[in-house]
C-alpha cells in the first residue's frame, strides 16, 4: 500500500512539472508570414548590403522607404505604396556643402536631414538637395568628457531621436579615452540641448560584459552593441550580450530593469574568443547573442531578435551573412510590461533580419538574404509578418 502511494505521488509530481513546463513554453502570440510582399528595384550603383534603412512619413501622410547607399554618399527614396523609385539625395564630399564620411541619417523633413559625421563630433543638417543648412557640434559633455562620433544604424538599431529641441546621441561603445574606468564611466547616450548648447549624459552605463582593461586589447568589437527604441514616454535599451532590458526616462534616469530571456539562448561565453580579422566574420555569425529590440506602436508590443549558436558552412561567405543578419534567428514578442508572450523561430536562410520596418499592417522583414534560393542583388524584397493570437 505504501509503495503504491509513493508511485501515485511521483506520478502526480511528474504531471505537475510537465504541465508547468508546458505553460512556460506556450506562446500567447506568434509571428507568421502574411501574403503581402514589397519589392524595390535597385540600380547598379547600390547593393542590398545596407547599413541604414528607415521608413519616413511626410507631413501629408505619404510613406517612403529610405536607405543609405553603401557605395556613394547618397540616400535613396522609394514610394512605399507603389514601390517606385522617387529620388536620390546626393551629398557632396568636398566644398562648401561637403560632408564627412557618414553612416546613417535622420529625416525630420525634406528640408531638415541630419547627417552624423563618422570622423568628427559633428552633425550636418542638409536639405533634399544636399545643401548644408547648419552644422551641430558636440565635443564635450558638461562633465568635461570627450565624446565619440555617432552612427545611426539599422543594426544595431540606433536611430537619432529629436524631442523638444533636444538631440539624443548614441555612443556605440565604451570610450577608451576614459582609461581604466571606460566601462564604468561611459554614458550610453548623450543629450544635446540645441538651444543652450549643453551636452549632458544619461546615467545609464554599459553592462559589465568585460573589464575596462580588456577592451583595450583584441575584442570582437560587438560586445557592447545595443539597440534603443522610443515608446510613448521612455527609451528602452536591449544590449546584445545581456538578457536584461533597461527602461530609461527622457531625462536619462533608469526606471526599470527587466529580464527577458529567450528559450533559445542559455549563456554567453566571450572568454575564449581568439579574434583576428580573418576569423571575425565567422565568429560573429556563430556565437549566440540577442539582436535588435524594436517597438511596434500599432500593436503596443516589442520584438526582440535572438541569434542562437549557429555553424557556418565551409562554402558560406561569412561577411555577407553577417551584414544581412545571420542564417538562423528567432523573434521574441514582449507586451507593454515586457513580459514574454511568445517567441517564433524563423526558417533558416530565408530572411535578412537586419533589414526591417513596421507599418500599420504589420512587421516587414527582408527576404533579400544571400542564401535564400530566390535571392537577387538587383532588388530589395520584404515579406509582411503578422502578429496573431496562438491557437494552442
Amino acid at each position: 500500500m505504501h509503495k503504491i502511494s509513493c508511485v501515485f505521488f511521483l506520478t502526480l509530481v511528474s504531471l505537475f512539472l510537465l504541465v508547468s513546463c508546458g505553460s512556460v513554453e506556450r506562446d500567447t502570440y506568434v509571428l507568421q508570414p502574411g501574403n503581402d510582399s514589397l519589392v524595390f528595384l535597385l540600380n547598379p550603383q547600390t547593393s542590398v548590403f545596407i547599413k541604414a534603412l528607415f521608413p519616413y512619413t511626410d507631413e501629408k501622410g505619404n510613406e517612403f522607404l529610405t536607405f543609405q547607399n553603401d557605395v556613394e554618399p547618397q540616400i535613396l527614396v522609394y514610394d512605399m505604396n507603389t514601390q517606385q523609385y522617387v529620388k536620390t539625395i546626393t551629398l557632396d564630399k568636398e566644398g562648401a556643402d561637403g560632408v564627412d564620411v557618414f553612416c546613417g541619417y535622420y529625416i525630420q523633413s525634406w528640408d531638415e536631414i541630419y547627417i552624423p559625421c563618422m570622423m568628427r563630433n559633428e552633425i550636418d543638417v542638409v536639405d533634399s538637395e544636399g545643401k548644408i543648412r547648419r552644422r551641430i557640434q558636440y565635443s564635450k559633455t558638461v562633465e568635461g568628457k570627450q565624446t565619440l562620433p555617432v552612427m545611426v544604424l539599422s543594426c544595431p538599431y540606433t536611430p537619432l531621436y529629436i524631442i523638444n529641441e533636444k538631440i539624443y546621441i548614441n555612443q556605440q561603445c565604451p570610450n577608451r579615452r576614459l582609461g581604466n574606468r571606460a566601462v564604468e564611466d561611459s554614458p550610453v547616450t548623450l543629450v544635446l540641448d540645441t538651444i543652450s548648447g549643453e551636452l549632458n549624459e544619461f546615467s545609464l552605463r554599459f553592462p559589465p560584459i568585460m573589464t575596462s582593461e580588456r577592451i583595450q586589447g583584441n575584442t570582437l568589437g560587438s560586445e557592447f552593441d545595443y539597440s534603443q527604441v522610443l515608446n510613448d514616454t521612455n527609451f528602452v535599451y536591449s544590449f546584445f550580450f545581456d538578457e536584461k532590458i533597461k527602461v530609461v526616462s527622457l531625462s536619462g534616469d533608469i526606471l526599470r530593469t527587466v529580464s527577458a530571456k529567450s528559450r533559445y539562448l542559455d549563456r554567453f561565453d566571450l572568454s575564449n574568443q581568439n579574434v583576428d580579422l580573418a576569423s571575425l566574420p565567422k565568429i560573429l555569425c556563430q556565437i549566440p547573442f540577442y539582436g535588435n529590440l524594436i517597438y511596434d506602436k500599432y500593436r503596443d508590443v516589442y520584438y526582440r531578435f535572438v541569434y542562437p549558436e549557429t555553424e557556418v558552412q565551409p562554402n558560406d561567405n561569412a561577411m555577407d551573412i553577417w551584414q544581412l543578419g545571420r542564417s538562423k534567428f528567432s523573434i521574441m514578442i514582449l507586451n507593454k510590461e515586457f513580459e514574454v508572450v511568445g517567441e517564433t523561430l524563423f526558417p533558416e536562410n530565408t530572411y535578412a533580419s537586419n533589414h526591417f520596418f513596421i507599418r500599420e499592417d504589420g512587421l516587414y522583414l527582408s527576404t533579400s538574404f544571400v542564401k535564400n534560393p530566390n535571392f537577387s542583388d538587383d532588388k530589395l524584397c520584404f515579406r509582411r509578418i503578422e502578429l496573431v493570437k496562438s491557437n494552442d
